[in-house]
Parts: C-alpha cells; sequence; structure tokens
C-alpha cells in the first residue's frame, strides 16, 4: 500500500521502515535529527549499522535532506523496501510518501 506523505517518527537504536510495503520509488525529507537510510528485500536491514546513506534535518545543507521521486533500483540493485535509523542519539522524524 503506498503512502502518501505520512509523518514517520524513528526512535533511537531500531530501524524504522519507511515503506509500508514493497515499494518502487520514494520520496522523503528529513524534518527532525538525522539518519541513516538503508534498503533491503526483507523485513529489517542487517545488523551492519555503518552501510547506508545520510540525510539530517538541517537547512544550511538541503541537499542532504531528502530525495523527491527517487526509484528504489537507484538505492539498491535488488531491494524494495526503504528502513531509516536516527544516528545522532536523538529520534528522527520524517515525511515520506512512496509508490
Amino acid at each position: 500500500m503506498a503512502q502518501d506523505q505520512v509523518r514517520v517518527t524513528c526512535p533511537v537504536g531500531v530501524w524504522t521502515e519507511l515503506t509500508n510495503s514493497d515499494a518502487t520509488a520514494i520520496t522523503f525529507q528529513v524534518l527532525s535529527g538525522a539518519v541513516k537510510i538503508r534498503c533491503t528485500t526483507g523485513s529489517a536491514p542487517s545488523a551492519l549499522t555503518d552501510a547506508g546513506f545520510e540525510y539530517r534535518a538541517d537547512p544550511d545543507d538541503s541537499d542532504k535532506q531528502g530525495e523527491v521521486n527517487l526509484t528504489i533500483a537507484q538505492l539498491s540493485a535488488t531491494a524494495d523496501r526503504v528502513f531509516a535509523t536516527p544516528i545522532n542519539g536523538r529520534r528522527a522524524k520524517i515525511v515520506v510518501s512512496h509508490a
């Protein structure tokens, strides 16, 4: 099921799924905090926390606040789900849309 501009809270120490089902494209913006984004085909990413893409709610670095209509294949050749986890010790909030 697609999501349309849903706010997702990411608690510290866990991977939170941004897609609520298999997805082909995603748009997201980090509203608060900083996160690491990982893609997977399963119900959660592997325990390797050093891999992934970092994004943060920093108006001075708007290129790293999120992505617009990014295909999941651009992030990972085999994935169909996207997860986020905070990287600064504080929970994060993200707005997400996906198809």
